[in-house]
């Protein structure tokens, strides 16, 4: 990265007289002050804002990464409870929070070496569905902290990073319906993720466990809405040995699912149980109220800040990974 004294010296100037265009002094002459930025332009030079009359002072703020082109990720729950857990956590430590919009349209490379090189915030918090090769380089090459929500795919180098024990989830599941006496257990899976990729795991694992017989069939590939929810029971509901039971990926598939098994005459949770991944409101304003594997998305955050001040006060750390565990809310549509 150019410092002051790089662009003094392809300038033609002094340092003090870069400094002094920096601060807008009017005792630098219009044509020098052109002159100078546009040196500063063409080495892509950011001025740090510390070397400007900061030095004694620290950062206070940590920035959470977003892309809001992808509208999806902010119509629901999740990213508005992750970011409530970072924002409680950072204040407990005398630390704000910013939003950075790093769009997929724009010049993300430009806009993330403006804010690291000028350094205005100590670290970053981004989610997986943000990360790319380049990013990732980008802020490992200026060895700045950040650390990343949710597992990461395709990524060689490591880093930290925070997400839910979704394979646990998948289990919990499986184990709690096995108990209460279902056997044809269906999984309703979402959006291909690596998550639902890891619940589908635990589906798979506890019925191994359970010496359960596993049946490709019950496995119904959704796109997260309820209308495909809808449509997969549907055509489950059909099968010569129908499953008495179903897992759904989130809470909007279950509203279809229900629906879907209400219509072919069947009851909830005598003739069929079912269980949803995640604890929304909605879950106890259905009927009947609906059992959930709940994950603590509120503490994803609060983890996420835990590692990132670890890496930001001992940058030479090993790497850690941290899975938030689940937990089952029981309630009536699995009392078979």
């Amino acid at each position: 990265m150019p410092n002051i004294k790089d662009i003094a010296k392809a300038a033609g100037v002094s340092t003090s007289t870069v400094s002094r265009v920096l601060n807008n002094n009017p005792l630098i002459s219009l044509e020098t002050r052109k002159h100078v930025l546009k040196v500063m332009r063409d080495f892509n030079y950011v001025p740090n804002s510390m070397a400007r009359g900061l030095s004694n002072q620290k950062a206070s703020t940590v920035a959470l990464l977003v892309d809001m082109d992808d509208s999806p990720s902010f119509d629901n729950l999740f990213f508005h409870k992750v970011m409530y857990g970072i924002e409680n956590a950072l204040f407990k430590n005398n630390l704000s929070l910013v939003i950075c919009n790093l769009q997929a349209s724009g010049n993300r490379k430009k806009r993330l070496n403006s804010m690291v090189q000028g350094k205005h915030i100590q670290g970053a918090i981004l989610p997986s569905l943000l990360l790319g090769s380049d990013l990732v380089n980008t802020l490992k090459k200026q060895e700045f902290p950040f650390v990343v929500l949710g597992e990461p795919e395709n990524i060689a180098v490591p880093f930290d990073w925070v997400d839910i024990n979704n394979a646990q989830g998948g289990q919990q599941a499986v184990g709690y319906l096995i108990e209460k006496g279902y056997r044809r257990i269906a999984f309703l899976r979402g959006r291909k993720t690596i998550f639902n990729r890891n619940r589908l795991l635990g589906y798979q694992a506890m019925l191994k466990q359970s010496n359960s017989p596993f049946d490709e069939r019950l496995i119904a590939e959704c796109d997260g809405s309820k209308d495909s929810a809808y449509r997969e029971i549907l055509r489950l509901l059909t099968l010569l040995s129908p499953p008495d039971a179903v897992i759904c990926g989130d809470n909007v598939m279950s509203i279809g699912a229900m629906k879907a098994i209400r219509e072919k005459g069947r009851k909830i949770p005598h003739d069929i149980g079912i269980i949803s991944f995640d604890n929304y409101p909605m879950a106890e304003l259905v009927e009947p109220t609906l059992t959930t594997v709940d994950i603590d998305l509120y503490e994803m955050g609060v983890e996420a800040v835990k590692l990132l001040l670890r890496r930001i006060e001992n940058p030479a750390a090993s790497h850690q990974v941290s899975l938030i565990s689940t937990s089952l809310q029981v309630r009536e549509s699995t009392r078979a």
